[in-house]
């Protein structure tokens, strides 16, 4: 909740007001900025023992005890041991002794496990606590397989009860959960003066250790774990953990790639499914022609097709595919106007049938072993008209144009923002979203700490060789329809004439591979450049996702990558 939110139902409340707060529920920073705004009426915030609505759940189900299952090397791409001396050497280098870990994707990607205790998200419910000679996982003890559990102790891993986090935070913060570092520990950190102090000559020396602090992400910590620690004892900081999970290691980059071939192969199918059913069921001149459908009308009984039904489809199509565990997200399949509404998610009881004389918008992805998956595609199996073709061309001139960016190290995403939406604004035009997010590797399909925004935030952190982003820029016009494309790129080096101010320079690549509608664009709009990139995108579409195509499939795929005439 916004403090704005919040501020508005207790302005009533008298002066000297203690306001109670389940504080297992609130973020580290939302917490003190609470507690600033109520200290402008001299109130309080307050800690509650127990939480209000659990109080009167009635016939709660008991919690799931879904398995944490071990993330194997293969599609890790890093150990755990590497891992955890990374993360003690940033620790050493931030004079922390300790971190606590409350991001569930942050515990699953450090300790190389997986779950599914979040829909759409391979994450368990869990807790981790790192210090320079242990590791702990607070996770429900039912959820450890035999597997689990040895790979666990096989890592130096120590597993808690869940609900042990508590009081063990408790013994951290007095020096009690772990013992003190080793100096064989220390000198393969080799930890420089300013950390440690060197006593002695030769080969005997003492090491005096000066390490004190326990971090704390202040955007992802409860605040009940912060407040059992001495305030001038933490290091209030963003997880060191964010940005190195936001930088792909090989093996993760290449699955990533992989299993966006393998996606945008089961899009394409979907697409080919969908044109020949809107033809054959409600008379719409298909994915291709350009004419007035011819408004068949259904039979009583005849098949129908809504927004739930035909993105069930697409997950069929998905769920043939090697790797896959399941959708990324709810998947946005919205016709018309519905299209508009930028976060829409059917419902099978009050969703939209398909229309061939509207805009069709669906944006979905899918979990697989080896890489999570973000697209959105914007078709018509009608007559689009001269209006919405102009929009859906300058959303793809955005798209093109931020894709094809080539920018110095050191560029965050709210730089390049703009790109995206310079077409737009040419027409007055503009979306309320952002327009890049991070992804994660077999886990959130939203990932930060990077983002491609008008958001401040994006300023936080700049864009990286090896980091995931969507380009995903687009346009809502309210009651009649919406339209959104979205890629998932990948930041590589730049290859540019010149280096100036020996920065280095950055350029992205796509691993998103599905065709653009044709019949979509307003090709007079596009520059020589544009049509370049679009025949050099769907060349490839066609070479990647030809091994995944039977006859009839690869046909239409041909069909829809031909080139355009510059």
């Amino acid at each position: 909740m916004e403090t704005s939110q919040l501020i508005q139902p207790i302005k009533n409340l008298p002066t000297d007001a203690a306001i109670g707060v389940d504080t297992w529920c609130v973020s580290v920073d939302t917490a003190q900025k609470w507690e600033r705004a109520f200290a402008k009426k001299q109130q309080k915030l307050v800690q509650t023992t127990r939480n209000l609505v659990d109080e009167v759940w009635n016939n709660r189900p008991p919690a799931q005890a879904n398995p944490v299952i071990v993330h194997p090397l293969q599609f890790a791409g890093q150990s755990v041991a590497d891992k955890l001396r990374t993360l003690r050497a940033k620790l050493v280098q931030e004079k922390g002794r300790a971190m606590i870990i409350t991001a569930l994707d942050e515990v699953s990607w450090l300790y190389n496990v997986r779950g599914s205790d979040v829909s759409y998200c391979p994450v368990a419910h869990a807790f981790a606590i790192v210090t320079l000679d242990s590791a702990f996982f607070y996770v429900d003890r039912r959820k450890m397989s035999t597997e689990a559990n040895s790979y666990i102790e096989e890592n130096g891993i120590i597993v808690r009860d869940y609900g042990d986090v508590s009081s063990d935070v408790v013994l951290l913060a007095s020096n009690q959960l772990t013992p003190s570092p080793t100096k064989e520990f220390l000198r393969n950190l080799e930890i420089d003066g300013g950390n440690a102090a060197n006593k002695g000559n030769g080969d005997s020396h003492a090491v005096e250790f000066v390490n004190d602090l326990i971090w704390v992400d202040p955007g992802a910590c409860c605040f009940a774990l912060y407040s059992k620690v001495s305030a001038d004892k933490v290091l209030l900081q963003q997880s060191p953990l964010a940005l190195a999970k936001a930088l792909k290691n090989p093996v993760e980059m290449e699955g990533l790639k992989k299993a966006h071939i393998r996606d945008g192969a089961a899009v394409v199918q979907y697409l080919v499914w969908l044109d020949k059913q809107m033809q054959e069921i409600y008379g719409a001149c298909g994915y291709f022609q350009e004419a007035e459908c011819t408004k068949q009308k259904k039979q009583l009984g005849t098949k129908r097709l809504t927004e739930v039904s035909v993105s069930d489809k697409l997950e069929e199509f998905r769920a043939s595919k090697e790797h896959f565990r399941g959708l990324s997200f709810p998947t946005t399949s919205s016709v018309g106007s519905n299209a508009a509404i930028i976060h829409y998610k059917p419902e099978t009881e009050t969703c939209a049938e398909l229309d061939p004389d509207c805009i069709y918008l669906f944006d979905s992805g899918a979990q697989y072993l080896d890489g999570t998956t973000d697209i959105t595609r914007t078709v018509h199996f009608g007559k689009p008209t001269p209006h919405e073709k102009s929009c859906y061309t300058a959303v793809l001139k955005g798209h093109i144009s931020l894709g094809n960016a080539m920018f110095p190290n050191g560029t965050n995403g709210h730089a390049l923002d703009i790109l995206a939406r310079i077409p737009l604004w040419k027409d007055g035009l503009d979306y309320r979203h952002g327009t890049g997010h991070g992804i994660g590797s077999y886990l959130n399909v939203h990932e930060g700490p990077h983002q491609i925004s008008f958001r401040p935030s994006a300023k936080n952190v700049p864009l990286q060789v090896s980091m995931a982003v969507t380009d995903e820029p687009g346009y809502y016009e309210d009651g009649n329809f919406g339209i959104r494309i979205e890629n998932v790129l990948i930041v590589k080096k730049g290859n540019t004439k010149f280096n100036f101010g020996d920065k280095g320079y950055l350029s992205f690549e796509h691993i998103t591979w599905a065709p653009y509608q044709r019949k979509l664009i307003d090709v007079s709009i596009l520059v020589p450049e544009e049509i370049e990139w679009l025949n050099e995108y769907h060349a490839k579409c066609r070479e990647i996702l030809a091994p995944y195509m039977n006859t009839s499939e690869m046909e239409w795929l041909m069909k829809a990558t031909e080139p355009i005439a510059v």
